[in-house]
Order: structure tokens, then C-alpha cells, then sequence
């Protein structure tokens, strides 16, 4: 782990978008240099970054990390939000008392679960914006959820696992085989959830969904998703 940086360590952290790897970066930076710890951070987009000469390098190419790691005093793969239940009381903690907003709000109604609930993409960024500024409980699920979706999209997150995906397969991989895969795949899943969300009923569902229920019939057939209700 990195708790105890040393004076001659030299340390790589890993993490998807938002997970705190330059929060984390900076506090082993500062400990090992306590002048110009930012200049001793390289942040790694490329094979050939790993060249430049710092302290402590981040990065968010799985692969890269995955072939670099051993060469490092330390190296640590932060899990991001979604993963990391346990650590919600404690950053929500921190970050209201980092704001200074008033922070009665989080602690009347239902709050503080919708903070526990709600699934965040990636991102302690996200967690630190709601919490720590005065209109920060508009963006609670799913008051505004447009606004959420335009910052921190489906899309976002599908191209992450995406890059790492083809990360694998190397430059002479080919994904064409794979694409209408991934694609009945997502539209699978979003169907069986619109039938769980409407009780089941092809009907209800047809129409939460705008679709006609012909083409959602045919759908479902395509993806052999069986629906417990008619």
C-alpha cells in the first residue's frame, strides 16, 4: 500500500476518472518533497510519459499500469465510488466539514440515503460537489437528472470499459466480431429492467419506453428476454 511514502520511493497510482488519484498523488508528493510537489507528479497518457522523471506517476490505462507496476516502489489500482461503499460515511463526513455549507439539510428526511443510494459513476469529484456546495441536493437522484447525465453520462462510463476492452485486444485484435455483442448485450439489460420497472406487462412496458409494442414483442424475441406477464 502507500500509507508510509518514502524519501526514495517512486510510486504509480491507477484509477478511473475521478476515483482521487491526484488528490492522492499530491498528499505522497508533498510528504516525500515538500517544495514543488506538483512538478513530481507525471500523469501517464502515454507509454513514453513514464520516461519523464518524477516522484509519483498516475494513470488511467489499465494496461499500462498493469505492465508498469512491478517496476515501482508502490503501486495502487483505486477502485472507484461505486465500489467503495464503506468509504461513503466517512468522505461525506469530510467533505461537509471541508465546504463549511450548512450542513442540517444532509441530516433531515431521507438525504443522507439517497447520498448512500445512489449509484455514482465514478467519482469522488461528483460526491464532493453535491455535498460541499449550497445547492448540491438539487443534483441528488433524480431531481436533476438531465444535468447529472450531461456531466457524468452512460457514455462516459461505457467508453471507459470500452478503451480498456480494446486495451486488450492489442492493435491487431479485431472488435467487429464483438460490436452487435456489446450492443444486443445493453439493449438486453435495458429492456429486462423497463419489464421489472413496469411489473412485467409488454403493454406498460411498450409504452414507458415510447415503442411500439410489436417492435418490442419482436425485440424481446430477438433477445430471447421473456417477460412473466402479457
Amino acid at each position: 500500500m502507500l500509507r508510509n511514502a518514502e524519501p526514495n520511493g517512486i510510486y504509480l497510482i491507477g484509477g478511473e476518472p475521478g476515483t482521487g488519484k491526484g488528490f492522492l498523488a499530491g498528499l505522497i508528493a508533498s510528504k516525500i518533497s515538500k517544495e514543488d510537489a506538483e512538478k513530481n507528479i507525471v500523469r501517464v497518457k502515454r507509454i513514453e510519459d513514464f520516461r519523464k522523471k518524477g516522484l509519483v506517476y498516475i494513470t488511467e490505462n489499465r494496461t499500462f499500469f498493469d505492465m508498469r507496476a512491478a517496476k515501482f516502489s508502490s503501486a495502487l489500482w483505486l477502485a472507484p465510488l461505486r465500489e467503495r461503499q464503506m468509504d461513503m460515511s466517512e468522505l461525506i463526513e469530510y467533505f461537509i466539514q471541508e465546504s463549511g455549507v450548512d450542513a442540517s439539510r444532509w441530516y433531515e428526511g431521507d438525504s443522507l440515503n439517497l447520498l448512500f443510494s445512489y449509484w455514482w459513476p465514478f467519482n469522488i469529484q461528483e460526491l464532493k460537489r453535491v455535498v460541499g456546495t449550497e445547492d448540491g441536493y438539487r443534483m441528488l437522484p433524480y431531481r436533476n437528472i438531465d444535468k447529472v447525465l450531461s456531466n457524468y453520462s452512460a457514455t462516459e462510463i461505457v467508453k471507459v470499459k470500452i478503451e480498456g476492452l480494446f486495451g486488450e485486444l492489442g492493435k491487431e485484435g479485431n472488435a467487429g466480431k464483438i460490436y452487435q455483442l456489446f450492443l444486443d448485450s445493453v439493449e438486453k439489460v435495458f429492456i429486462e429492467s423497463a419489464l421489472k420497472h413496469c411489473g412485467g406487462s409488454v403493454l406498460k412496458t411498450a409504452d414507458f419506453l415510447s415503442m411500439h409494442r410489436n417492435t418490442l414483442t419482436q425485440k424481446m424475441k430477438k433477445l430471447k428476454i421473456k417477460s412473466p406477464k402479457t
